[in-house]
């Protein structure tokens, strides 16, 4: 009996070593392909570029997809996956309730694929199949829509997490100049402050400028001391804004209320971050570093 006991806990201890070793390979697999989905966005360089790596991201978590660019009021068909819909598929958005209420809201939206709630083209003859209507959002507006099915293997979690993603590289500074149309417009570069010429200051000015580079130069040093691993894998990784974001964010808005007050100031901070934080390499602050007080 006792023999029989320790066999059964060795086991035991197999099948829960198994289960481990299975739980981080499947861990492994799904950050892996997120972090390979992450890439592929954040390199697009074309509108259809960007639509083709949604949608074979959304394919891992919904067998039929497709995206639908919201533009004056309309719906316009960008891209499909396993849908069968005519490539020039266009309607108001009036006319699909669901659509509607997902560009309204800007939230994920469920609805039965009804001609009343998803359009004609898109409804179904088993009035009680759902869908999942989700918002790709680009700074203060929603400029596409996911469209998935509601099937057995639909995962709606993953499919915002790709939304999500997908939505946030629009955003990118790097991306303002594509002209496509999911894309935001391209819009002025604002203007950069320079270096004033002290001579031509007065003795008030001189002294918020003298602390204003004091300000930079201890807060970025602060940043070094108290953080050390971020900043290094922050330089290592070319994107320092991501580790450390809210020190960063900090330090900016107190340097914007208490110096960017005069027309001469410039943003010390930046410089500070540049050359000592990014080591003299800007593209170390990374493509969401806000840029230049102005």
């Amino acid at each position: 009996m006792q023999a029989l006991d320790q066999a059964w806990e060795a086991l035991k201890r197999e099948f829960e070593a198994a289960q481990d070793r299975t739980a981080l390979a499947v861990r492994s697999e799904i950050t892996n392909e997120l972090n390979q989905l992450l890439r592929r966005l954040r390199q697009y360089g074309t509108e259809g570029e960007w639509v083709s790596a949604l949608l074979d991201s959304a394919g891992r978590f919904a067998q039929q997809a497709a995206v639908f660019e919201v533009k004056n009021s309309m719906l316009a068909l960008r891209g499909q996956l396993k849908m069968d819909l005519p490539a020039d598929l266009s309607f108001p958005l009036a006319s699909a309730a669901a659509f509607a209420s997902a560009v309204q809201t800007r939230d994920p939206v469920v609805a039965l694929r009804s001609s009343s709630e998803v359009g004609e083209k898109l409804s179904a003859g088993n009035l009680g199949q759902r869908s999942h209507l989700i918002p790709l959002i680009n700074g203060n507006r929603v400029a596409a829509v996911l469209f998935a099915v509601d099937g057995e293997n639909t995962d709606a979690n993953g499919l915002e997490l790709v939304a999500g993603i997908a939505s946030a590289v629009l955003e990118r500074k790097s991306n303002v100049a594509l002209h496509s149309q999911i894309g935001e417009a391209p819009k002025a570069k604002p203007s950069v402050r320079t270096l004033p010429a002290w001579a031509n200051l007065g003795e008030e000015q001189r002294n918020l400028h003298t602390r204003a580079q004091r300000f930079a130069r201890v807060t970025v040093a602060e940043m070094q001391l108290a953080r050390p691993e971020a900043c290094k894998a922050g330089r290592e990784q070319s994107n320092l804004y991501l580790f450390l974001k809210n020190e960063i964010d900090r330090a900016r808005d107190v340097y914007r209320k208490q110096f960017m007050t005069i027309p001469s100031m410039v943003d010390y901070l930046h410089l500070e971050l540049i050359q000592t934080a990014a080591e003299g390499d800007k593209l170390k602050l990374g493509v969401e570093y806000p840029g230049q007080l102005v």
